[in-house]
């Protein structure tokens, strides 16, 4: 024990997020990683295990983490409903018949569907994307990378994933702002994937396709997606309810809100019988998700009582190695190698937030954009990313050459990340 102890408080951090990750790659769930981690870390640190057992309780049981469950059951239980009520296949038909751009049609599925975080939601939007390009005689490769690339725009902002709402709790920050410096992510994913993908697409449909365009068609779309509507009007909404009446909410108050009008909207939309809202909800999948959230909170709880990040942040001024340097690579590699947003923000950003202590206002916001960036290209790389893998599976697709195909759009997100991060530190 005197030997673990005696080592920098890095590399302890360094051993207990390896042993996370080896644990997942043993098919280990993720959320049982995390208290491994959290109890090695304890040890490594030098706790005794009675304090690290009440760190990790004391993590877990308070009102940000059951704010933070609450949320994203409820996100959980939403997707699942308008999967089930075919009310998300009604959204996808309406915008197809709304639109003859084949380019518009064949990225706007899975983006569409991006917009509910189901796992492996990629499957779901990949026969719409097979029957968008049919005409455009686009190889298994490129459908892969399309479906693939398009499905995941929204993920660096979207409140509707658990990653973004963990992020922001972790940050400490009000949902809308996160919203405000994250969203121009997206506009780079979308530049990226026009580049690198949609341009190798015609443009329009046969011209034998009729119909399309029509306002009937436009009006249908919108009243299917009301739902979703309401949930990107509540962030704005109660953000000026905050302004008006000087009040600060709990950073994911507007996201409860928007979830809870939503849910309420499709259940009585779809007639939904309550006992399939409570079917829903005891599905296997959202314990398993909450469960990883507690794990997660367990992880950083052990972080903060073992004092490990001040230790770290004061081995790196003593090493001369540049937080930046953290900031980057640990997000990077954690969504490299668990493939999931919720997994690399619960790994890295409780070792991250604490070296931003010094930021204040955009400064600390834009370093937090880039660690969440990092992350998410590590995300999208990551050879074991569920939806990179039944997507290639579904169109029969070769791994090494989709992966080809998504370094151009990775390396120009990348770049225009780096450049939007570089604009923020000249005008800060």
């Amino acid at each position: 024990m005197e030997f673990f102890i005696k080592l920098p408080a890095l590399v302890n951090v360094f051993l207990a997020f390896s042993l996370i990750l080896i644990a997942h790659r043993l098919k280990i769930h993720l959320s049982l990683g995390f208290f491994m981690g959290a109890i090695m870390l304890g040890l490594l640190m030098g706790l005794p295990p009675q304090t690290i057992l009440a760190g990790v309780i004391k993590s877990i049981l308070n009102s940000m983490v059951l704010s933070l469950i609450m949320i994203v059951a409820l996100i959980l239980v939403l997707s699942q409903l308008m999967s089930q009520s075919g009310q998300l296949g009604r959204i996808v038909t309406s915008f197809t018949h709304a639109t003859s751009n084949t380019r518009i049609v064949t990225a706007f599925m899975p983006a569409l569907i991006g917009l509910l975080p189901m796992p492996g939601g990629a499957l779901f939007s990949a026969p719409m994307v097979r029957a968008a390009s049919e005409s455009s005689g686009l190889d298994a490769n490129l459908k892969t990378t399309i479906n693939y690339w398009f499905r995941h725009i929204w993920e660096c902002w979207w409140p509707l994933y658990p990653g973004v709402i963990l992020a922001v709790s972790l940050l400490g920050v009000q949902t809308w702002r996160f919203v405000l410096f994250q969203a121009p992510l997206t506009i780079f994913a979308v530049t990226a994937g026009f580049f690198f993908l949609l341009r190798q697409i015609p443009k329009t449909r046969p011209s034998d396709n009729k119909g399309f365009g029509t306002s009937g068609s436009w009006m249908l779309f919108l009243k299917e997606a009301r739902p979703i509507i309401l949930v990107i009007l509540a962030i704005p909404g109660v953000a000026l309810f905050e302004w008006i009446f000087g009040v600060d909410l709990l950073g994911v108050t507007s996201v409860f809100l928007g979830l809870s009008l939503c849910l309420l909207w499709v259940i009585g939309q779809n007639s939904i019988p309550p006992i399939q809202v409570f079917r829903t909800a005891l599905n296997k999948s959202i314990p398993s998700m909450l469960f990883l959230i507690l794990g997660i909170m367990a992880f950083k709880g052990i972080l903060i009582e073992s004092l490990a990040v001040e230790k770290i942040h004061a081995e790196l001024i003593h090493y001369g190695i540049s937080p930046l340097i953290v900031i980057l690579v640990l997000p990077f590699l954690s969504g490299f190698f668990t493939g999931i947003a919720i997994g690399f923000v619960g790994a890295s950003f409780p070792l991250v937030v604490p070296l931003l202590a010094h930021c204040q206002g955009v400064d600390y916001m834009s370093h937090a954009l880039l660690a969440y960036a990092s992350g998410f290209m590590g995300m999208m790389l990551s050879p074991v990313h569920i939806c990179l893998l039944v997507t290639r599976d579904y169109f029969n697709a070769s791994l090494i050459k989709s992966y080809r195909l998504l370094a151009g759009p990775a390396g120009l997100f990348i770049t225009l990340t780096l450049l939007y991060f570089g604009f923020y530190q000249l005008i800060g």
